[in-house]
């Protein structure tokens, strides 16, 4: 168990600096980036879904949602139904013509998820991004909100970890995730929070603290339940873990299963109220 935190520790302090880094570049490497992990999220996807028996069309589904990531980095968020009605049109011909009709729904309807889920959230980072200019007076502006959502998620897991771990004693959903508890998601919740307060007076202060302290709670809500959600896959599927592709971590869904979740409602809450 130590091991595994000291590896998980030694990662995170290796490929967190890169990450903030291409974030704050933005543009073509932060754009990379995602592709690059839409490409290995979809593949972590199909993985769940083989051991399922599904039959998800692959490389139609890994291509479209490389396409939609460079879409959202080149149209914004016009082009996202398009690439959702793509892929369900394309999932429906293929079925149509294998003509196996065992399975066909969940077939279909997995294809329609793993897409969202993957290529349509982590989509979402590249708005977030790369927010009109004429909204967003800096382009730095972008970046700076998704390292602070990093960090929120960060400080909402390590406070949910060291406050559940020790004082944990009420489960809080046993049948998905069996460690996780009641204590240690309001750790998270105060995790979140003295992220909002650190950001704003040490990073930030461009910000207003109200902001900052709202999508601190949308991702102690709303993350969480992203980290169960794929929970529930990877049960559903008997694994451990999506992949072993990050040591100490996992896969690409068990590092970003929160941030998945949060970053489409952090970006309309951005659009609408913050930037409206």
């Amino acid at each position: 168990m130590k091991s595994n935190l000291f590896t998980r520790v030694v990662v995170a302090f290796v490929f967190a600096p890169l990450i903030i880094y291409i974030t704050l570049l933005g543009k073509l490497p932060f754009l990379i980036l995602i592709e690059v992990l839409i490409v290995l999220g979809l593949w972590e996807f199909l993985r769940l879904s083989q051991a399922k028996n599904s039959e998800i069309p692959k490389i139609p589904l890994i291509i479209l949602g490389v396409f939609l990531g460079l879409s959202a980095y080149l149209w914004g968020e016009r082009v996202f139904l398009f690439f959702i009605l793509g892929i369900l049109y394309l999932s429906a011909l293929i079925l149509v013509i294998k003509g196996k009709t065992e399975g066909a729904t969940s077939n279909l309807a997995l294809s329609l998820l793993g897409f969202f889920y993957v290529a349509g959230l982590f989509s979402y980072l590249i708005l977030l991004r790369e927010m009109s200019p004429e909204s967003i007076s800096n382009y730095k502006m972008g970046g700076l909100w998704i390292v602070y959502l990093l960090l929120c998620i960060w400080s909402c897991d390590t406070f949910a970890y060291f406050i559940g771990a020790p004082l944990g004693k009420h489960p809080l959903s046993p049948r998905v995730s069996p460690k996780k508890t009641v204590e240690g998601f309001g750790g998270g919740i105060l995790g979140a929070i003295a992220a909002a307060f650190f950001s704003h007076f040490v990073f930030f202060s461009s910000a207003q603290l109200k902001d900052l302290l709202i999508i601190s709670l949308i991702v102690a809500f709303v993350g969480q339940v992203g980290d169960l959600t794929e929970s529930l896959f990877k049960r559903d599927a008997q694994f451990k873990d999506t992949s072993n592709i990050i040591p100490g971590h996992g896969g690409i869904l068990d590092r970003f299963d929160s941030l998945l979740f949060v970053s489409p409602l952090v970006y309309y809450y951005l659009k609408f109220v913050v930037y409206r």
